[in-house]
């Protein structure tokens, strides 16, 4: 059940307001009483935003105000450093600006074709700033996270999507030399130094990252995204080593799984997680640990989704572990009543703890649903099955064993058996996919019938699906989306 697939983060989308104009923190005052060649370049300065605001070419104003500071000594260091560090990135975020250019690109005309880096000029001028005036750090962070920085970012993230592991290192490294106090450039480092299968080093930038989101909700997707990366890539590592190394790197996985589980709220990330971390016990010989990966979630089941409920059954009964998987599946039983998951893992659960009259009621809900999964009648005959190996009574033990073999014969003797295997609820539209295998001697067309069902059971939307011909004994598969969110089962009509 893989949730997590690479994807644009969300915070390096434009930047959301315009540094120029917002309103500086109290205590900031970064430009003052100004005179002399100061005034003159903050007038330049205003002009070239005014420009911003009309859609028109800042370049020749940004020009003057970089021309009349760079270099220069003034008793105001603030206010120069601080203008110069607005220009450089203004200049920068005007089309067909690079950050590496010449100085006479940016109005310097001495030494005119020598080279510039705008984000190390720029940056050196907000150092002075945040220096000398602590309390404007967060009007200078705004400027770092202009658009010429969110640019780069993308840039390196879409390289590094593409597979172009040199061009996202280039666009990472240049991101940081205007901010490096945000995760992002660390963690697309830390992916491709991943790529190019050097662990150590993606590990020593995956690092950084966490340590820099810390617990700055700002950062808690790329923080996801980071840990996500680094668990995998843990347990990549132990599955491919041996002896102790295969031990060590199982444990620094486990550790980052579980930091990772404990950090999010997404039903699916949990659910994941748990996989994983059952996995990795298994891998280093400790399945007695398995509990701990749902120690919280059995705490407080009604505060967890379906699907980690349904996952920590799992893990619980890999565990040998029936009682916590009862309580989990029943769990999620409430959750989501239509959950043929949580049914069907039960009801498996309760045959393995011998209550086979708990078994009946379930199989008839599943086959409610689910009417053309032969698998379905093997329950039945699980249950008759504890029902025999439970009663000493010879008649009893007769019929018991005798509706065992029916129920087993009705599974292994049907002409169709239809699997779900994809079932993808959003908000807006639902997906179930699957397969459907014919297994009588000649071709055959289907119309799968579909329903979608709310938690109440009504349908909210139906379709029928063709499907076929189907060769004999082969298998075809099926899709079906409507545009129906809030759905939490399905059904459909049985098949012949």
């Amino acid at each position: 059940m893989s949730f997590l697939s690479v994807r644009r983060i969300a915070l390096l989308a434009p930047f959301i307001a315009t540094p120029a104009l917002a309103q500086a923190p109290a205590g900031c005052d970064p430009i003052g009483s100004v005179s002399g060649s100061i005034a003159k370049a903050q007038f330049s300065m205003e002009r070239a935003i005014a420009a911003v605001q009309a859609n028109a070419n800042p370049t020749k104003d940004l020009q003057d105000v970089i021309k009349s500071l760079a270099g220069q000594q003034t008793d105001n260091p603030l206010a120069r450093n601080y203008l110069l560090g607005e220009a450089y990135i203004l200049l920068l975020a005007q089309p067909g600006v690079s950050v590496e250019t010449t100085r006479g690109a940016v109005g310097l005309t001495n030494d005119p074709t020598g080279a510039i880096n705008l984000f190390a000029s720029a940056d050196s001028a907000f150092n002075v700033v945040e220096k000398m005036a602590p309390a404007c750090a967060p009007l200078v962070n705004q400027w770092r996270q202009h658009k010429p920085w969110v640019n780069t970012l993308n840039a390196a993230f879409n390289a590094l999507t593409a597979g172009s592991l040199d061009s996202a290192t280039f666009y990472a490294n240049r991101a940081l030399l205007i901010e490096h106090r945000a995760p992002y450039a660390y963690s697309i480092l830390g992916s491709a130094a991943a790529q190019r299968k050097d662990l150590t080093a993606a590990m020593d930038y995956w690092s950084k990252a966490l340590a820099l989101a810390g617990t700055d909700t700002t950062y808690a997707d790329v923080k996801q995204k980071t840990m996500y990366e680094m668990a995998d890539a843990l347990g990549s590592a132990a599955t491919a080593a041996t002896g102790a190394d295969r031990a060590n790197y199982a444990r620094q996985a486990i550790a980052t799984w579980k930091s990772y589980m404990a950090s999010s709220t997404d039903d699916f990330r949990i659910a994941e997680s748990i996989d994983r971390l059952v996995s990795l016990y298994k891998t280093v010989g400790d399945s007695a640990s398995i509990p701990t990966i749902y120690s919280a979630i059995i705490a407080n089941p009604g505060k967890y989704g379906e699907n980690t409920l349904i996952h920590a059954g799992v893990a619980a009964t890999r565990a040998g572990r029936p009682k916590d998987a009862i309580t989990f599946l029943e769990a999620a039983r409430l959750v989501n009543p239509y959950s043929r998951d949580a049914l069907y893992n039960l009801a498996l659960t309760y045959f393995g703890t011998d209550q086979p009259d708990k078994i009946f009621p379930l199989v008839k809900e599943i086959i409610a649903m689910d009417p053309s999964n032969p698998e379905d009648q093997l329950l039945n005959a699980y249950a008759y099955q504890s029902l025999y190996r439970t009663t000493k009574d010879p008649k009893l033990k007769k019929a018991y064993s005798d509706s065992l073999v029916r129920y087993n014969s009705l599974s292994e003797n049907a002409t169709v058996k239809v699997t779900v295997t994809d079932f993808i609820r959003t908000d807006k539209e639902t997906t179930i996919g699957g397969t459907i295998e014919n297994r009588s001697a000649t071709p055959k067309s289907y119309t799968l019938s579909m329903e979608f069902l709310d938690k109440s059971g009504a349908v909210v939307a139906s379709q029928d699906v063709p499907v076929g011909p189907v060769a004999a004994k082969a298998t075809q598969k099926f899709k079906v989306t409507v545009p129906k969110g809030g759905v939490y089962g399905f059904r459909y009509k049985p098949l012949s």
